[in-house]
């Protein structure tokens, strides 16, 4: 996990909002599929939370880095 967050930090601002709305849309998926009982594997969800969670902490130090 550590690798990815440090190839993250490589993103610029756009990068990130766009993984974040790439990750929101296939959490939203996979949680239809998981009420539709379809075969999902869960702990994507979990993955898919917890990315979506280092992005926008990314995005907040990003903004907060800016306006110093």
């Amino acid at each position: 996990m550590k690798k990815n967050l440090h190839s993250l930090k490589n993103l610029t601002l756009e990068d990130i909002q766009n993984k974040v709305l790439e990750l929101k849309k296939e959490l939203i998926i996979l949680n239809i599929k998981k009420v539709t009982n379809q075969n999902i594997k869960f702990h994507l969800i979990k993955k898919n939370k917890h990315q979506i969670s280092q992005l926008l902490a990314l995005k907040h130090n990003y903004h907060k880095h800016k306006q110093i």
